[in-house]
């Protein structure tokens, strides 16, 4: 072989700054809203009040902050241009323990070697401050000038020596949302800091400082929203959590509204959202999500927030222990039904500052024609039943198969007192109707007993005191080698819950017992459902969240049914009971109970108001 067809071996050797910084840069800056997240963060540990965000191009052309914090000496300006030069940490011990926002050292120096630089900064108004341009990573002007205290960054030209970069950035309007979502996260961790935020010189965002966390939810996503939230706390050893979760009734079909913040530091953390969702458990519709904005605080030594360049990321280090303490949280709020009172300050003064982040109403449902079957009770003529065929069904002369007479659709309640409303009688068969002076309470039966049906069941399986029914005569059902191996593991948690089985044969078992709740029904095909639901594996949350199938399922189906007439007193026992469940609102399916046509909308269209 001769010499010059030998494979010639790459040597090591150390890279230079203006690359390990670009580098550095493709980690930390991903786009415009990357350089925003981690200038505001520097804002935010400099203890500013106020920051300004003014925006250009969706931050490809400009990004201009400034803050009015604690600002840099002189002589720290240059310095914070070069790599892994902090205030935030001076040891390794300090990583076990990070309180601030940013410790890298990496941003200004990343975003600076991709861009156009202006940095003035200064400790005091009276002692001046000091400019500094930088480009490309390259320092071209370095001056004292007169400025106020805090600091002023501007980014231009983003990816400017990365032309590659830049084709991989979206339009305008998408990176400036992403921007917006970052402004909405920092202003919900920190609602004493006034964010101002502006677009091409359009005002976007501008709130208003407050130590109340829900009036700056209410600023950034509206007054509906926030009326919705029920308040979190909990405590429990090292941790705390505070915050609002939203009524089951008041569901997204998106993740749009769930914020969740450590230590003040937004993360995006499964353990915490899966937690979340075990806390709601069946309340919510398949597909629906609910709005949260919840703020765990902890020892900083219990969690690694280092994972990541991105610092959006965490590492617990007792994970189950967040994952149950985050779930019971929730879980409490939700049974506690404990509103948040915006009364205090007025609706008015409380703007929609970011209109894109608004929930649009649901389309409104179609009715059939009323069809009143107590016959014995009939409604009282006159206005309130022409109300409720007005409300019901569309005009006879109307072409539309759509319910357009009322301005809002009717919505589903999560605050109201039952028995504050008069049952009028069924519709249909299948729903009862009340009156009251906030409107017309439409109620699903089915699913009002369903949610009365399974509380019950529950708190009876929890203290392990379920009624039995003996079977005369047991009944043998053969099942599959799968279903056996299933099913056998919990023979003694499924007797806790009224269900005994004995085995009998290789695959056979015989059922001696139902829970009395079961009073008629198929019990063969009761026990297969039961089976198909249980899980294939023993983790505690996997096999509370299967059982809860099981109550759910066994009170569904011994649910009153549509199409069943009940009688005045019938209907006021429903009710009563349905009144001493923990969450009287929502089916444990997570479907509505209840909608409320607001009486208020009913006198406008009677031309009464």
């Amino acid at each position: 072989m001769s010499v010059s067809s030998q494979k010639v071996l790459p040597k090591i050797r150390v890279l230079s700054e203006d690359l390990a910084n670009q580098i550095a840069a493709g980690e930390v800056v991903e786009r415009p809203a990357s350089v925003v997240k981690e200038l505001v963060e520097n804002s935010i540990d400099a203890g500013a009040t106020q920051i300004r965000l003014d925006i250009e191009g969706g931050g490809k052309k400009k990004i201009r902050i400034m803050d009015n914090g604690m600002g840099m000496a002189p002589e720290e300006c240059a310095l914070a241009f070069s790599r892994h030069a902090t205030s935030k940490i001076s040891r390794f011990e300090d990583l076990e323990s990070i309180q601030s926002l940013g410790f890298r050292g990496e941003a200004l120096p990343s975003i600076a070697s991709v861009a156009k630089v202006r940095c003035t900064s200064a400790r005091s108004e009276s002692e001046g401050g000091r400019l500094i341009v930088v480009e490309g990573g390259e320092v071209l002007e370095e001056k004292d000038v007169a400025c106020p205290q805090g600091t002023t960054l501007e980014v231009a030209q983003l990816f400017y020596v990365t032309p590659a970069r830049s084709k991989f950035l979206k339009g305008d309007s998408a990176e400036f949302s992403h921007i917006t979502q970052v402004v909405t996260q920092q202003a919900l961790a920190y609602p004493n800091i006034q964010f101002h935020l502006t677009h091409n010189c359009r005002e976007v965002i501008n709130t208003l400082p407050t130590d109340q966390p829900h009036y700056r939810i209410a600023e950034l996503f509206g007054s509906d929203l926030a009326k919705s939230l029920l308040e979190v706390e909990a405590q429990s050893g090292d941790y705390q959590l505070k915050g609002f979760v939203s009524s089951p009734v008041y569901t997204r079909s998106n993740r749009n509204a769930q914020y969740c913040f450590i230590n003040g530091r937004f993360v995006r953390d499964k353990v915490i959202l899966h937690a979340t969702q075990q806390g709601y458990s069946h309340l919510l519709p398949k597909g629906q999500h609910p709005a949260m904005f919840l703020y765990l605080t902890m020892d900083p030594k219990l969690l690694d927030v280092n994972v990541h360049p991105s610092k959006a990321e965490v590492r617990f280090a007792f994970q189950q222990d967040v994952h149950q303490f985050v779930a019971h949280g929730v879980r409490a709020a939700l049974e506690k039904n404990q509103q948040v009172d915006l009364t205090a300050q007025d609706e008015s003064d409380i703007p929609l500052q970011n209109p894109a982040l608004h929930q649009p109403s649901a389309p409104r449902p179609s009715y059939q024609p009323p069809q009143w079957v107590d016959k014995s009770h009939p409604p009282a003529q006159g206005d309130l039943s022409q109300a409720l065929r007005t409300m019901l069904s569309p005009d006879d002369s109307s072409t539309t198969h759509q319910v357009n007479w009322f301005d809002k659709a009717p919505t589903p309640v999560s605050n109201l007192i039952y028995s504050e409303f008069e049952p009028l009688g069924q519709l249909d068969r299948s729903f009862i109707i009340m009156q009251g002076k906030q409107g017309i309470l439409v109620i699903d039966q089915h699913v009002a007993h369903e949610r009365i049906l399974y509380e019950r069941f529950r708190a009876s399986a929890k203290n392990r005191k379920v009624e039995v029914q003996k079977l005369l005569f047991p009944l043998p059902i053969e099942l599959s080698a799968e279903e056996t191996e299933v099913l056998t593991p919990h023979l003694s948690r499924l007797l806790d819950l009224g269900l005994e089985l004995e085995p009998f044969g290789k695959n056979e078992f015989l059922l001696r017992s139902v829970p009395a709740i079961l009073k008629n029904g198929d019990h063969e095909k009761l026990l297969r459902e039961t089976i198909e639901a249980l899980p294939r594996e023993a983790h505690d949350d996997v096999l509370n969240a299967r059982y809860e199938d099981v109550l759910i399922m066994m009170s569904c189906r011994n649910a009153i049914k549509v199409n069943h007439t009940l009688n005045l007193d019938q209907i006021r026992k429903l009710i009563s009971d349905l009144e001493q469940t923990s969450m009287p609102y929502t089916c444990p399916h997570g479907r509505p109970i209840s909608l409320l046509f607001d009486m208020d909308d009913i006198l406008k269209k009677f031309l009464r108001k």
